[in-house]
Order: structure tokens, then C-alpha cells, then sequence
């Protein structure tokens, strides 16, 4: 192929997945959803303007190196110990479920034994793109379903690199028999020799690399030692009969250890943001329009698959290992759906010759439908544990320690100050409440949060604060005040309504994390809503201006003007 006919193609795919993007925002949609769509626009199996599929893979091979490079870069070994109980043990559990229920069906659909255990592995893949970014909208990063479901996200994203080593082992195992277990275990024994000289080598050299590239005191010089150290190690991995996406991915595991790890992902990401995009537009470019139509119930039947069992399998572990169930069910239904790196697997049979093309093609259909529903499948889960928590049977069961560890304190009667939700606010108030000797009691479901405020003396009841049963223990009628400061946005105007309800008469005091909550929960009937960006701005409007030499009483009416706009007019 000609120079100028790469760089069309590759001006194509990007102009595309430019379009695809902007698209997908203006809708509200994940970005990955415009880049597949932006593939099959530009794709051989569409009209109109056609790129080439082997020149754009051809070039994003180099993002998926980038793609796994950056999840060793953000892999962080303390995060993971926070939550390494539920993540090690709860993401082996769902992982290992949903690849026998993949199994399963793999054999219902007669692909099988190989073909259905492959299709588990890509099923057990969620997205840690769209649902971090799903979190961050929501204003519940830093929740305890947002940690629990990051740990397993992370445990899953692991898994991927034992996947891509022992699957095409796996597959000729299944087609010559016992005699190739010599072969799984030599790619085993590769990949363990791989991981420890890479880790033994990379923890003296790389971070001095690093140090000295550093001192240069140079942004272009850094960025091209990175990519070389994670191309490098790409090619190292292939040369052992592994992977580029395992050698990539140790590479970015050594660097997350050293100082520079924010420093390289910083640089390392917009590069990679652009050649991830490419690969994904090469594999919208691998799905057929027609493909859905001809395939309908195979897809219909994995995409249940994905909905309706991965989050049962998700949710269950978490919940027997002593989450709360409404934490369960948020995690459960944030993984109910695959993603970048069921395309990453899904193309790596299809090259390798693992699965045939059908296969693949019902993966990454079965992915693309199920991204399109991840935003309204994880937020019914609100209403749905809602609905579950007014049956008693079923409330008794999500509030299981209710009962047991729930029970209101003696002294807790002498509360004059309800706390909802003790997290990054809530811990605050409960500061401020305790210093000024005013006995309070909080309902929360963290147990972490719950043993750090027992250890102080405050009683806190157990629970999910829009179950009335939790609620009802929590109100005594020395009650004087609630503050609601849920880190969930769209709980905060149920349990609004809820206090309303058990006692018209309280003063409600609730924290919103973006504007347009804050009707909502006006309208359940908070007596003050307090946004928390807001707030922050207007302190440092207040400290930038003195700093200016405005005058105070000028400051103050300003700020006084824009609250009223801000809290009575949005």
C-alpha cells in the first residue's frame, strides 16, 4: 500500500471517529458507542465512503498495546488492598460464573466446548470505561459500590492477560488432544518466566530511564521514552510466544509502581485516546448491518445472557460478603454489560483463527447492545431496589443487619441531629456537631464508615436510609434537625420525601452534587439544598475578590444575588 493511501485511510477512520463522537455526546452516549458506529459508517460493508479494514487495524494494533499499557499505568496495588476481599473474591466468583454460564450457552448455541468457554471469557469482561465515567456523572466515585465495582473491574481487566495467554493454548488442546498440555504448560511457565524477569529488570532500569529522561526537562523526550518502553516490551512478549497486549501491559504494571506513573499516564494518555479510538473504529469496521438482522436471536440470546445472569452472578458474592444489598445490587447491575476488552479478546480469536468469524460477530453485537443499555440498566437500579425495599420480605433480606446491629443505642435517644449518609460531607457535620457537644446519630451502610464512628461513640444505625423501617428507628421525637448528604445523587430526594413523610415537621437540610438536582429535591420538600460546587465557587469568588481589593459589603450582596438565582430560579 502506497503512503498516501495509508494516510487516507487513517484520515478517514479519524474523521469518523470525530463525527461518531461529537454524535455520541449530543446524545449522551458513551464515546465508545460513536467510534464502533463510526467503523460500520466507514466500514466495506456500507455504502458511501469506504476505508481500508487491513490499513486501520493494521495501525490500531498500536492502540490496544496503548490501551493495555494505560490499565497497568492506573493499576495501583493500594487501591486494590482497600477492597481486595470483595475484589479478589467477588470478581473470581463473577468471573468464573459468567464464564460457565458462557459455557453454557455457548453449547445451547452448538459452538461447542471451546467456542462456548471463550464466550464466557469475553462475557466476563464489563466496561471499566463507560462505567467510571458513567460514576462520575452520577457525582458516586469514592461510594462503596464505586470502590467494590472498581476492584472487581480491576480484577476482571487482569484476568484479561491470563485469557489471552491460555486461549490459544486452550484451542489446540481441544483440537489435538491431551499431548498439547505440554504447550499450555510451556505458555504458562513463558508467561510466569515473562511477568518475573520483566518485574525484576524493570524495578532497577526503567524507573532510572525514567529519572534520567526527567531531568531533560523534556515533555517530548519522556513521551518517546514511554511509548519505547511500552512497544518494547510488547515485542519482548511476542518474541516469548506471547502477546503484544500482555508484553504492554507488564510494561505499564512496572511503570505504575514507580514516581512517574501519574506523570507518564498524563502523557501517555492523549496518544493513546487517539490510536484506542482508531482500534475501536476497526472493529466497527468488522460489523455488518445486515450481520444483526441474519443473527437477531443469537445475539437476542447472549445479550440476556449478559443482563440478566452477569449481574445476578456479580451482585451475589458482594452481598454473601457482607455488603449491603442496595451496594450489591448497584454493583450487579454496573457490570451488566461487556466492553473495550471484549473487543480486545473478541479480535484476538478472530486473528488468531480461535472462534470463527459468527462468534466474533456476536460478541462485539452483543457488546455494542449492551453498552447502549448500560445508562438506563444501572440507573433502574434506584427504582428496582425502591420497589424490592417496600415488600418486607424482601426489605428484611437487603437489610439484613437491621435486625441485629440496627438497634438505636440508649443514649441515642438524646439525638437532637439526624446524619444521612456519613461519607466525604456527612463525616464533616458529624465533626462539627461533635464538637459543639450536640448529640447526634447517623444511618449508614459503609462498614468501614460505621466501625470509624463507633470507635468515637456515635451512634450509628445500619441500613439504607430510603428503607422506612431503617428511618423510622432513626427519628426519635427529640429529633430536631436532618442533614442529607448521600453520595448517591439519585437517592437524596427519596429519602427527602421519606423524612416528610414520617415527620412533616422537620427541618431538612440536603447537599446536591449538580444543579439540576436541585428542584428535584426541593420539590420532595428539603428546606435547604446547599449545591457543593457551587459553594466552593463562591468561596473562592469571596477570597479572589478581598484579594482584588473589592469591598466586602459589594462581595457579599453579589454572592447573595447569584444563591438566590442559583437555589430559587434553577
Amino acid at each position: 500500500m502506497h503512503d498516501h493511501e495509508l494516510l487516507t485511510n487513517l484520515a478517514i477512520a479519524l474523521l469518523a471517529a470525530a463525527v461518531g463522537g461529537f454524535v455520541a455526546r449530543l446524545l449522551r452516549l458513551p464515546l465508545l458507542v460513536g467510534y464502533l458506529l463510526a467503523g460500520v459508517a466507514v466500514g466495506p460493508h456500507t455504502p458511501g465512503i469506504t476505508a481500508s479494514a487491513d490499513a486501520v487495524h493494521a495501525v490500531a494494533k498500536l492502540g490496544v498495546a496503548l490501551l493495555m499499557f494505560a490499565v497497568g499505568v492506573q493499576f495501583h496495588l493500594e487501591e486494590m488492598l482497600a477492597v481486595r476481599r470483595i475484589a479478589l473474591l467477588g470478581g473470581a466468583v463473577q468471573i468464573g460464573g459468567t464464564v460457565l454460564l458462557g459455557w453454557g450457552a455457548g453449547l445451547a448455541l452448538g459452538w461447542g466446548h471451546y467456542g462456548g468457554i471463550f464466550l464466557g471469557c469475553a462475557l466476563a469482561l464489563s466496561s471499566t470505561a463507560v462505567m467510571m465515567r458513567i460514576l462520575e456523572e452520577r457525582g458516586e466515585l469514592g461510594t462503596s459500590h464505586a470502590s467494590a465495582m472498581l476492584g472487581i473491574l480491576v480484577v476482571q481487566d487482569l484476568s484479561l492477560v491470563l485469557m489471552v495467554t491460555l486461549l490459544p493454548s486452550l484451542a489446540t488442546v481441544a483440537a489435538e488432544g491431551p499431548r498439547a498440555l505440554t504447550d499450555l504448560g510451556l505458555s504458562l511457565l513463558r508467561a510466569t518466566a515473562l511477568v518475573t524477569v520483566t518485574l525484576l529488570l524493570a524495578r532497577r532500569w526503567i524507573p532510572a530511564l525514567l529519572e534520567r529522561a526527567a531531568r531533560v526537562n523534556s515533555q517530548e523526550l519522556f513521551l518517546i521514552l514511554v511509548v519505547c518502553v511500552c512497544l518494547g516490551a510488547a515485542y519482548l512478549a511476542q518474541v516469548a510466544g506471547l502477546s503484544l497486549e500482555i508484553g504492554a501491559f507488564l510494561a505499564g504494571l512496572v511503570i505504575s509502581e514507580s514516581d512517574y506513573a501519574h506523570e507518564v499516564f498524563s502523557q501517555i494518555r492523549p496518544v493513546r485516546d487517539i490510536f484506542a479510538s482508531l482500534f475501536f473504529v476497526s472493529v466497527g469496521m468488522l460489523l455488518e448491518p445486515a450481520f444483526f438482522a441474519q443473527h437477531l436471536g443469537t445475539i437476542g440470546i447472549v445479550v440476556a445472557v449478559i443482563l440478566l445472569g452477569k449481574p445476578i452472578l456479580a451482585a451475589l458474592p458482594v452481598f454473601l460478603l457482607g455488603s449491603h444489598g442496595r451496594t450489591a445490587m448497584l454493583v450487579g447491575l454496573g457490570l451488566g454489560q461487556i466492553g473495550e476488552f471484549s473487543f480486545v479478546l473478541a479480535s484476538v480469536g478472530s486473528e488468531q483463527g480461535l472462534i470463527p468469524e459468527v462468534e466474533a460477530g456476536v460478541i462485539l453485537a452483543a457488546a455494542l447492545v449492551t453498552i447502549l443499555l448500560t445508562p438506563a440498566v444501572y440507573g433502574s437500579a434506584s427504582p428496582v431496589y425502591g420497589a424490592l425495599n417496600t415488600v418486607p420480605a424482601f426489605s428484611r433480606i437487603l437489610n439484613r443487619h437491621v435486625g441485629k446491629e440496627g438497634l438505636t443505642p440508649a443514649h441515642a435517644q438524646e439525638a437532637r441531629v439526624l446524619i444521612v449518609g456519613c461519607g466525604r460531607v456527612g463525616k464533616h457535620v458529624s465533626q462539627a456537631l461533635s464538637t459543639r457537644g450536640i448529640p447526634h446519630i447517623v444511618v449508614e451502610y459503609n462498614a468501614e464508615v460505621i466501625a470509624r464512628l463507633r470507635s468515637v461513640g456515635i451512634p450509628v444505625i445500619y441500613g439504607d436510609a430510603s428503607s422506612e423501617v431503617v428511618l423510622s428507628k432513626a427519628l426519635s421525637a427529640r429529633i430536631e434537625m436532618a442533614v442529607v448528604a448521600l453520595p448517591e445523587a439519585g437517592m437524596t430526594p427519596i429519602v427527602v420525601r421519606l423524612l416528610k413523610q414520617l415527620n412533616p415537621g422537620l427541618p431538612v437540610i440536603a447537599r446536591v452534587h449538580h444543579g439540576a438536582y436541585i428542584p428535584r429535591v426541593r420539590a420532595a420538600g428539603a428546606d435547604e439544598v446547599i449545591h457543593a460546587e457551587f459553594e466552593a465557587s463562591t468561596a473562592i469568588i469571596r477570597h479572589g475578590l478581598a484579594r482584588l481589593g473589592c469591598p466586602e459589603e459589594e462581595t457579599e450582596q453579589y454572592l447573595e444575588e447569584i444563591r438566590r438565582v442559583r437555589y430559587r430560579m434553577e
